[in-house]
């Protein structure tokens, strides 16, 4: 009995500490769930402010890395176009305070001009705002010290080291490299925006815009965590940028040297070429500019003053200018009255020093009296009265198609932009491009002066040098181009550019092709010929002078006529002979005659290109 009290004592006793246990135990669970709710309570309603803030402090953002652009060399591997370190403002939109006042800071202190800001608060309207913009490109020492001083006013702007374009040549090979401008709405049209981070330059003419897509790279980007105060607390991640590819030009540095130098002081152009393959050699415009200022970034009014120049400039005369070919097209139109029957080799004319057309009451005059002569004489000596009479014979529409089968009248297709078609004139070209009908008839004395090359004929250097090429390959030429090879800088390879031939005239007969050659050669190494005298004695050249009329003033000649009313010179002509390694054109706006003012131009690329290693062009050795 005692036992089984004491038990139900203690039964009752643990009973109660049991009970205690679950009291308690329940008291703390809803105690430090009372304090956890609290906390949460408080930190959502009372710290909310402050964590959002401290989220937003540190937050991350991509930075894009620009690529180097590839390097432009001649065949010889001489820099055309380099890569230099320049020092530019940038601002991130999002991270100025106050961006038009900071704005008119810079014009304060002496940095910007006011149309200056107008552009740049149109780039900002068109970015996104935490988008890197370039405000200010080429600082000086001066304005770098400027900024500096003054960095704490102008919270979200910085200056960065960037890669400029630089041309060691400058003005030499301005039109056929091109020049470097900021990225425009029409540029991300054209090109993939993906390469691009809004900080770099793009090309803008010639080379440099033909082959952005090789020369540009592939930007590289950054992860950065950033507090809020726009520093960099750490970088997340980085994915390296890829160099543009280098390109290796045709050109030979010291032949175009040569053809600037030699038209010093001039208009025109000149252009070299290798008849082997379409290799252009040479290719100048002048007047010229300077490519690195406009690369470095000229302000609007310079860039204005430049375009507006009377001088053109910035036009590509090689390309872009159409000139009246003058007696340059003698030997093509020789080549087709042989072909054509309408002479042969025995055949002679006697020119008086006129020509004259039935019902015509006015003569066709000649720049002398040649007398008796035959085709190679009518070339050596430019006789225009034989031509004349050729031209009426041949008719317009066979002259016509067979001046096209040098390719003048349409594009080469050279790896240019902006290149012209030129004008090779038939009835229907006349129908086509004047509005008034009595003025769309085609008239015999059309014809007969489109024999020497004159009235609306109109054709580029470069289409002068490429019907050239015809002519020394006796039927054949290979498509001009610039560009020889691309290094990928990736991988080391080398892809070589190919040449493309063209077979023009392969059904002529070869004497009528050697009568042709015998014309030309005597232009430049017999007495009476038009540019005798001008090149070596007994040199191995082939040549043919012009003179484009660019007005009809019969009674004043030479310095009696204004400057741009004077004719235009030209000369055209290859070398060695037999076997050609180079061609040449030349013309000279405004300069007089093509012996005077184009041939002594021609005679110096031939020597520059003896003395750089070409074949002999000297018969006397």
């Amino acid at each position: 009995m005692i036992d089984n009290f004491k038990t139900k004592q203690t039964q009752e006793a643990e009973r109660s500490v049991f009970l205690n246990r679950i009291i308690f135990s329940s008291f703390a669970i809803l105690l430090l769930g009372g304090l956890i709710i609290s906390r949460l309570i408080y930190l959502m309603v009372i710290e909310s402010d402050a964590l959002s803030l401290r989220s937003v402090n540190n937050t991350l953002r991509t930075q894009s890395i620009p690529a180097p652009r590839g390097l432009i060399f001649d065949r010889n591997n001489e820099v055309i176009a380099e890569n230099k370190p320049k020092f530019q403002l940038e601002m991130i939109p999002e991270q100025v305070n106050q961006l038009d006042n900071s704005l008119l800071s810079l014009t304060d202190l002496g940095i910007l001009s006011k149309d200056e800001i107008i552009t740049i608060e149109e780039r900002v309207r068109k970015n996104y705002q935490f988008k890197s913009i370039v405000v200010k490109r080429n600082l000086n020492e001066r304005e770098i010290a400027i900024l500096a001083n003054n960095r704490m006013l102008l919270k979200g702007f910085d200056i960065k080291s960037r890669l400029t374009r630089n041309y060691p040549q400058n003005e030499i090979y301005a039109h056929v490299v091109g020049y470097m401008g900021s990225i425009s709405k029409s540029d991300y049209e054209r090109f993939d925006p993906s390469f691009y981070t809004g900080k770099e330059q793009i090309g803008k003419s010639a080379i440099e815009r033909e082959y952005e897509h090789i020369l540009r790279g592939a930007p590289g980007k950054r992860k950065l965590l950033v507090n809020v105060r726009g520093r960099v607390m750490d970088e997340i991640e980085k994915d390296a940028f890829s160099t543009g590819n280098d390109i290796i030009l045709t050109l030979n540095s010291e032949l175009q040297r040569t053809a600037y130098e030699s038209m010093s002081g001039k208009k025109g152009s000149v252009v070299a070429l290798d008849p082997r393959n379409g290799e252009i050699l040479a290719m100048i415009s002048v007047p010229s500019f300077d490519p690195t200022a406009i690369s470095l970034g000229l302000t609007q009014a310079e860039f204005d003053k430049l375009n507006s120049d009377k001088k053109r400039p910035l036009f590509n005369r090689a390309i872009a200018g159409q000139y009246p070919p003058g007696s340059t097209v003698k030997p093509m139109l020789a080549l087709g009255a042989l072909d054509m029957g309408i002479v042969d080799s025995e055949y002679y004319h006697t020119c008086e020093g006129e020509f004259r057309l039935p019902n015509y009451s006015r003569p066709f005059g000649d720049w002398s009296t040649h007398g008796s002569v035959n085709t190679k004489r009518a070339i050596q000596a430019s006789c225009d009265v034989y031509f004349y009479e050729s031209a009426v014979e041949m008719g317009i529409e066979r002259m016509s198609a067979f001046l096209k089968k040098f390719n003048l009248g349409k594009e080469t297709e050279i790896d240019l932009a902006s290149e012209k078609n030129g004008v090779v004139p038939n009835k229907e070209w006349k129908k086509n491009n004047f509005k008034s009908k009595q003025n769309q008839n085609w008239y015999l004395g059309e014809t007969v002066i489109a024999g020497i090359g004159q009235g609306y004929m109109l054709a580029t250097p470069l289409q002068l040098a490429y019907a050239t090429s015809i002519i020394a390959n006796k039927g054949y030429a290979y498509k001009p181009h610039i560009l020889k090879q691309i290094y990928l800088n990736d991988t080391g390879e080398i892809l070589t550019n190919e040449a493309e031939r063209t077979d023009h005239l392969m059904e002529i007969d070869q004497q009528y092709w050697d009568i042709v050659f015998d014309g030309m050669n005597a232009v430049v190494n017999e007495q009476r010929g038009t540019a005798y005298g001008v090149f070596p004695e007994n040199s191995n050249i082939a040549g043919k002078t012009g003179t484009s009329q660019v007005f009809s003033m019969d009674k004043r000649s030479g310095d009696d006529v204004p400057e741009e009313l004077r004719d235009h010179g030209l000369f055209i002509g290859f070398a060695p002979i037999n076997n050609p390694e180079i061609v040449i054109a030349v013309i000279v706006e405004n300069g007089g005659g093509g012996r005077v003012a184009a041939a002594p131009v021609a005679e110096r690329m031939f020597s520059k290109f003896l003395e750089i290693g070409g074949r002999e062009v000297d018969q006397s050795n």
